[in-house]
């Protein structure tokens, strides 16, 4: 296995909150070393329509990229 540089220890906090009419609740606040987020609407008629999947922001993604290109598993 090649020698691998060593990554910075990062973290990073999540926070959700729950929007109705002007009041905010804290639904999630967690820390975490990587994330990848969901965001959806619930329609009038009950569906959930998918707004979009991130990964967090770019450093984030190269950090999972390499991490998944250097793993033996996952990179097959």
């Amino acid at each position: 296995m090649a020698d691998r540089q060593q990554l910075p220890e990062l973290r990073y906090r999540i926070v959700c909150y729950e929007l109705q009419d002007d009041q905010q609740t804290v639904i999630l606040d967690a820390t975490a070393r990587a994330f990848i987020l969901v965001t959806a609407t619930i329609t009038e008629d009950g569906t959930m329509r998918g707004e979009g999947t991130h990964a967090g922001p770019l450093q984030l993604r190269r950090r999972l990229a390499r991490l998944i290109a250097e793993d033996e598993q996952l990179s097959s």
